[in-house]
């Protein structure tokens, strides 16, 4: 009988390690996945344009490339969402596997790729090619068909990207980067609040340009006030040695009332400091520094973070 309980007992015991482990595990994957969502581009085929075309989805964001890389395949995969958009993704493309090394994607497809006309396998090796290396840290793509890869005019191993694959004329060959950013803007008691959010940076702009164009444009949330004039239109954002340089137009310091002349500097300096190669912001109007701002805010120096003013 006696051993009997203790059968009984490390049975019980056992279940609820089991459990607690389990729980741990979805936490912990939870947790992995919640670091915020983001949009992002995936490209298919338009059926009734016979091109590629963008569709935008909210993905999880996370800081594991590999976790990033395999969830987006796996949510390209699954097929446009739009129905209403005429976009496809032929049934004959299958993902059977999927990794990536050194900056190149290497996507092996299911048999059926080879079934497919001449020109649904170029759009459908483009929208494949879009999609993966819209990823900062994907800059080629290598095809493979049950194994054997697809190659050039040469017998090679044909590496893709975004340069030598079909594109339209409305499709921006550029790549992006995805950034999560921290903008300040006002709330009611006159201090500065964070707001998180996941942009979209181009290589040909800074993200230092990108930050004060959100700026600009204002909050989401509408507990928040702007901080930035909206006739505001950027000159030029460059950083040097620490100093990020945010060249205005005059709309910047003609529109900008007197009572918050404080909370609007701050809101670029406080959100451009964020970044880790940003320490001061020296400001210029159209090219110049101006010796104040406001009649009473030394114009002429560089502005460091202050967070007294950051609820």
């Amino acid at each position: 009988m006696k051993n009997i309980k203790q059968v009984l007992v490390y049975a019980v015991l056992a279940v609820i390690i089991i459990t607690v482990v389990v729980l741990i595990f979805v936490h912990t994957k939870n947790v992995k996945l919640a670091e915020g969502t983001g949009t992002y581009n995936m490209y298919y085929i338009n059926a009734n344009t016979n091109t590629l075309e963008a569709e935008k989805r909210v993905v999880n964001l996370v800081n594991d490339n590999t976790l990033m890389f395999n969830s987006i395949v796996d949510e390209y995969a699954s097929g446009p969402k739009n129905s209403n958009s005429g976009l496809i993704l032929p049934p004959e493309i299958k993902i059977a596997d999927k990794r990536y090394m050194d900056s190149t994607a290497y996507i092996d497809l299911g048999e059926g790729y080879n079934s497919l006309a001449p020109n649904l396998k170029v759009l459908c090796t483009g929208a494949l090619v879009y999609t993966l290396t819209d990823l900062s840290f994907i800059n080629n793509v290598c095809i493979s068909v049950e194994g054997v890869p697809v190659t050039d005019n040469k017998g090679e191993t044909f590496v893709m990207n975004r340069e030598n694959v079909r594109n339209n004329p409305s499709i921006d060959p550029e790549k992006t980067d995805r950034q999560t950013v921290k903008l300040y803007f006002a709330d009611n008691s006159g201090k500065l609040v964070a707001e998180e959010r996941s942009i979209e940076v181009k290589q040909s702009l800074t993200l230092e340009n990108q930050i004060v164009e959100q700026l600009i444009a204002g909050p989401k949330r509408s507990s928040l006030s702007p901080t930035i004039p909206s006739s505001t239109q950027i000159k030029d954002i460059k950083t040097e040695d620490g100093i990020c340089y945010v060249n205005l137009t005059q709309a910047f310091i003609r529109n900008t009332s007197p009572s918050t002349e404080k909370i609007t500097i701050y809101s670029i300096v406080n959100s451009l400091t964020e970044l880790d190669n940003v320490k001061k912001i020296q400001f210029l109007i159209e090219g110049e520094k101006l010796s104040e701002y406001g009649g009473d805010i030394d114009f002429s120096k560089p502005f460091e973070r202050d967070s007294s003013l950051i609820r």
